[in-house]
This record gives structure tokens, C-alpha cells and sequence, in this order.
């Protein structure tokens, strides 16, 4: 017999209640709401678990957004670009001249506030520190998201849900058929470096190659990490790391906070006794959140492949996405309505990395602007939804299609 205990029923007090609610404060979260409430919505919920908008793009110092198109040209539109200009006008994105594509880094904690501000600007309501643990279903339809927070085990309802939780959470709790699996690369981990003279180390790596290739040599050989990425500005950088792991076992999440941060001062350590340009380097931070690429995924209305990520064009095209690996970076496709849609669910929507899209194409859709395109979509599709009494399912896509050129995408 399995070691379980009973934990009794109870009533649960309903603390809000809104037209619309977005679960997760991520980029396709943030990006949803604030497409709902300029799409009509009267009142719109945003729920986010920690204490920042922007998700892994924030708490996990995941800091390039990979990839806006050619270099020196954005193929987005709509609020990604809003959300970047944004950042441009605080100085805080930069392309670096030696990337080959229009994939800028930027300061998380200017992410964190622009997103604040898009949300509030836009009258998003903001609910913070409150865990998303569960769903109260009836038939087809969502009727609320169970909380946990310090203020104990509570309920919020809704007439539309968004899941931007990244891990689909909503998928297990609603019987939406889904797919799970475990990324390649694990489970992944970052951190930045402060008061760095980045311009003495590419002077080094530039002028003296034989000694840093022994210096890589001796990074390999001492077990840390032999590579760092240059923020917007050349006195800060920041290394993603990569670790064996499932983004759904909360033992392989604890292990992994462990290992990455005893690398961390490791790197640390050793980058300062040994590297140019590092002599005066300190910790700025670690990541708040544990990141990954892939967990649960839903089985929509369609599922994007490879053969769609890049050239995939479709009647319901709700935004362009773009391609950032290898030999299709920087090339276009569409992200079709239908990849939002669960199958079953008549009040639900999923936007960001749990659209539905198979292992080849999710490789694409999951990264941090493509996210912001997809939650545009399912934020303005919950709205019309909203609107007019219909199941998202049964929108009309040319009204919705209407309603992005209105927000400034560009579809079709």
C-alpha cells in the first residue's frame, strides 16, 4: 500500500473574481493581459506566483531575446515591439556588433518595471505571491483557479482563463490532452557578474588566442563554467547554465538551485584569480527561478511542426514569429490561433511555451518574443470571447485578426 494521507474536504473562500484571468506574469502573461483589457475587458487579473512581472525572462536572468529578426530589423509587431522600445528608451538593450541577428540583451530589472508599468497603464489588476495549485471545473468550462499564498488555500473566479504558466499547469487539473517531456538540456540556471572591463577581456581573447585556449582548457579541467555572455553594457555579463532535470519534480528543481549556486561562486572564484578584465568582478545575482525549455505541452486545435517553424502560413495567423536556431534564424512563420485552443475546454486559453507545438516546433514558439506574440493573441482572443458569449473556439478569426491590426499587429 502506497504512504498517503487524507487531507478532508473544505469550502474555500472565493477572494476575487474577473472577466479575465491570466495565470503567470511571464511574457506571454504579461502580454495577455494588457491585449485583453485594450480589447474590451472590463476587468482583468493577472495572478503571478513571485514578486515581479517577466517570469524566466526576469527571475531567470534568461537576458537575450532571441531572435526579433535580421539584423537592425524587427519582423514583430505589436507588443513585443512596444515592450522593447520601451527598454530602449531606459538604455537598457543593446545588439552587440558580433551577433549576427537582431537578438538584444537586456537588464531584467528595467524588464521588470516596463512590464509593471505596460500592466498597470493598461489597468491590469495584479495579484502577487499566489501559487496557482489547482482548478474547479464544471463540464467543459473552468470555473476557478485554486490558490495557495501566505494567506492559506483560496479561490478566484473567472469567465476566461489564460494558463501562461509556462508549464501548463491548467492542462493537468482540466483533463486538456497534453504532452510531457523533458528537455534535452535539463534544467537550466543563471547569474550575473558585476563590475566587469569586458573590453579588456575581448582586447585578451583577441590578442593573446593560444593563452585562452589554455585558459578554456584549465576552466574545463577545474569544472566551471568556460563561457559568459556580455550584458547591455560592458561592466556586467551573465552565464546560463545547463543541468540534468524534470521542470515538474520539485526534488530535481531543489537539487538543482543547490548545484547551480555552488558553481556559481565556483565560476566566481575562479574567473577573478584568472581571467582579464574579472580581477574586480562580483556576484550581482542568481536567479530567483530555476528555468527550462520544455514540460507540458497541449494538444490544441493544431500542433505545429517542424514543417511550420519557419514558412508555416495560416488563415487564422494571429502574429509572426521568428526562428533563432542555426541556419533558420531570423526567418518568419505564423503562429495560428488554433495552437491556442485546447481541445475540450470552452473558457480557456494557453499562451507562451505550453502552445501547442511538437518538440521540433515548441523549440521555436518557446522563447521570449514569440511568447509575447502568442499571449497578444490569447489575451484579445479571451476578450472577443468574453464579448461576444462564444467559446474561444468558435470566435470568428477575421474579428480577432481585426481586433491585433487594431493593437498594431501585423497579420497576414
Amino acid at each position: 500500500m502506497s504512504d498517503v494521507v487524507h487531507e478532508p474536504a473544505r469550502d474555500l473562500e472565493v477572494i476575487d473574481q474577473a472577466d479575465v484571468v491570466v495565470l503567470g506574469g511571464g511574457p506571454a502573461g504579461v502580454a495577455a493581459a494588457v491585449a485583453a483589457r485594450r480589447a474590451g475587458a472590463g476587468d482583468v487579473l493577472l495572478i503571478e506566483r513571485y514578486g515581479c512581472l517577466g517570469g524566466l525572462s526576469t527571475g531567470g536572468n534568461i537576458l537575450i531575446l532571441v531572435t526579433l529578426g535580421p539584423k537592425g530589423r524587427t519582423l514583430m509587431s505589436g507588443l513585443p515591439v512596444e515592450l522593447v522600445e520601451r527598454l530602449r528608451a531606459r538604455d537598457a538593450l543593446l545588439t552587440h556588433d558580433y551577433r549576427e541577428h537582431e537578438e538584444p540583451v537586456f537588464d531584467p530589472e528595467w524588464l521588470k518595471f516596463v512590464s509593471l508599468e505596460l500592466c498597470q497603464e493598461s489597468g491590469v489588476r495584479l495579484l502577487f505571491h499566489a501559487w496557482a495549485a489547482g482548478a474547479v471545473t464544471r463540464s467543459d468550462r473552468m470555473e476557478a483557479v485554486i490558490l495557495e499564498s501566505k494567506s492559506g488555500r483560496q479561490a478566484v473566479r473567472a469567465r476566461h482563463f489564460v494558463d501562461a504558466t509556462g508549464d501548463g499547469d491548467t492542462a493537468a487539473w482540466c483533463d486538456v490532452p497534453h504532452e510531457n517531456t523533458e528537455s534535452p538540456l535539463g534544467l537550466g540556471f543563471s547569474w550575473r557578474f558585476g563590475n566587469l572591463d569586458f573590453d579588456r577581456f575581448h582586447q585578451f581573447v583577441c590578442d593573446q588566442p593560444e593563452q585562452m585556449e589554455a585558459l578554456r582548457g584549465e576552466m574545463r579541467e577545474a569544472g566551471v563554467v568556460a563561457w559568459i555572455t556580455e550584458g547591455n553594457r560592458p561592466d556586467w555579463g551573465f552565464v546560463m547554465t545547463y543541468t540534468p532535470g524534470d521542470a515538474l519534480s520539485v526534488q530535481d528543481l531543489s537539487r538543482t538551485e543547490i548545484e547551480q549556486r555552488r558553481l556559481a561562486v565556483k565560476t566566481y572564484d575562479f574567473y577573478r584569480a584568472n581571467v582579464p578584465g574579472f580581477e574586480r568582478a562580483s556576484l550581482m545575482d542568481t536567479a530567483s527561478q530555476v528555468g527550462t525549455r520544455e514540460s507540458r505541452r497541449i494538444l490544441g486545435e493544431y500542433q505545429l511542426t517542424a514543417d511550420d517553424t519557419p514558412g508555416g502560413r495560416f488563415d487564422d495567423s494571429i502574429g509572426t514569429g521568428v526562428c533563432w536556431r542555426g541556419k533558420t534564424a531570423s526567418q518568419p512563420f505564423d503562429i495560428p490561433y488554433r495552437a491556442l485552443v485546447p481541445r475540450g475546454m470552452n473558457n480557456l486559453l494557453y499562451a507562451g511555451r505550453c502552445i501547442s507545438a511538437n518538440h521540433d516546433a515548441h523549440q521555436e514558439t518557446r522563447v521570449i518574443p514569440n511568447c509575447w506574440v502568442s499571449g497578444q493573441g490569447a489575451g484579445a482572443a479571451a476578450a472577443l470571447a468574453l464579448h461576444h458569449g462564444v467559446a474561444p473556439r468558435d470566435l470568428k478569426v477575421a474579428e480577432l485578426q481585426a481586433e491585433l491590426r487594431r493593437q498594431g499587429v501585423e497579420v497576414g
